[in-house]
């Protein structure tokens, strides 16, 4: 996500945004602020801790497709814009796509930008204008749904466009995209909560950031919700919305007024894990280090090594950047030799949950693609014709 900020809030104009409403509400997922709570029911931690386990290990690789003869497509170009090459996260994926692409004479062009609409639009004209093989679309913020004229013009010339990690699975396909390497937000949120279910003893008083930009979140705030529902409805909720652009300023003030406005508050569930960064000043400015903590999402190396350092992160649901980037050129070489995409953009992205109890297999410190085993470079290099 982009660090371009400029606005700021103080904590009294934080308070006001923090509305409480019930588990029934149905604006519960929509408005800026708002919270959940069911009555009290049994809680089943058989069911989170089976859910949990099932993600702590290694993940293993799985084709995610039929076999295809990839030296077909040695020699084409991918034009990639970034949400922002600013982004840490889809700055690490650009490098392993180039990185995944160069093993297979693939071609990668990374078109500079700090996450501006327009630049994006001026991107998509740049690659138009160059008649690049393919295009990608790389994070979570950014979608032909910008620049609809520029999409259309890109498959009228017959340049093939591909999204990376802005959906999930369970979303449509952009307008004008041929394919797609969608991610698995839902699961990961689902995890994030069942940690905070578990590590409380079916006590959650939960603080959820969400940024609704990202155009993953509304599935993910969606399955948040249903798995607290579904396994802890005495669990509380309460959501906040926070623009990307505005995380530096606003997320500290926002959860310091949240924890001194509720006492019982227990865990902040940041949708994003580079959120974390900003959450954990406000953990301490509330005096509530060590009561409340923190489980999210992505990996991020500097939030694995938040959680090595200090026990306010205790959980974050990984995804290995390094397959991600195998992934897109999967995607893109099955387009560009005519063997015809991955119709779901389900290419088998794994998830780890990072605990205390195995972050280290992260490295020390923590490092970008490292803790999810190597299985994916050699299941890859076969899929694609290039090893027996």
């Amino acid at each position: 996500m982009t660090n371009t900020f400029r606005r700021r809030l103080t904590v009294v104009g934080a308070a006001t945004l923090l509305v409480t409403l019930t588990a029934c509400s149905t604006g519960a997922s929509s408005s800026n602020a708002s919270s959940s709570s069911g009555s009290a029911a049994a809680c089943d931690l058989s069911k989170v801790n089976a859910a949990l386990d099932k993600y702590s290990g290694i993940p293993e690789y799985k084709d995610p497709g039929p076999a295809f003869d990839i030296s077909k497509a040695k020699g084409k170009t991918i034009f990639n814009i970034q949400e922002s090459s600013a982004n840490p996260f889809t700055q690490a994926l650009t490098a392993a796509m180039t990185t995944a692409a160069e093993k297979v004479g693939i071609k990668v062009v990374d078109y500079p930008n700090q996450g501006d609409h327009t630049q994006w639009i001026q991107g998509m004209n740049a690659a138009i204008a160059q008649k690049p093989d393919a295009i990608t679309l790389t994070g979570g913020t950014i979608s032909p749904n910008y620049f609809k004229p520029q999409a259309t013009a890109a498959r009228e010339a017959g340049i093939p466009i591909i999204t990376v990690v802005n959906e999930d699975l369970t979303q449509p396909q952009g307008p004008d995209v041929t394919a797609r390497v969608a991610q698995p937000y839902t699961q990961a949120a689902r995890l994030s909560a069942d940690y905070a279910i578990k590590d409380t003893g079916c006590s959650a008083d939960v603080l959820v950031l969400t940024s609704k930009e990202v155009i993953g979140s509304p599935a993910s705030i969606d399955a948040l919700t249903d798995e607290f529902k579904t396994q802890c409805p005495q669990c509380k909720l309460t959501f906040q919305n926070v623009s990307v652009p505005d995380w530096s300023t606003q997320i500290t003030g926002i959860v310091r007024t949240a924890i001194q406005a509720d006492p019982k508050l227990n865990y902040v569930v940041p949708l994003y894990d580079s959120m974390s960064q900003f959450v954990v000043p406000g953990i301490q400015l509330a005096g509530a280090t060590g009561r409340v903590h923190i489980s999210t999402f992505n990996g991020t190396p500097f939030v694995l090594k938040m959680m090595q350092d200090a026990d306010v992160v205790r959980m974050d649901v990984g995804e290995n950047p390094a397959q991600v980037g195998y992934a897109v050129v999967d995607q893109v070489g099955r387009i560009l030799t005519g063997a015809g995409p991955i119709a779901s953009g389900d290419e088998g992205i794994p998830l780890r949950v990072f605990t205390r109890t195995n972050v280290n297999e992260a490295g020390t410190p923590a490092e970008l693609g490292k803790g999810y085993g190597d299985a994916y470079t050699a299941g890859y290099l076969k899929l694609w014709g290039l090893t027996a």
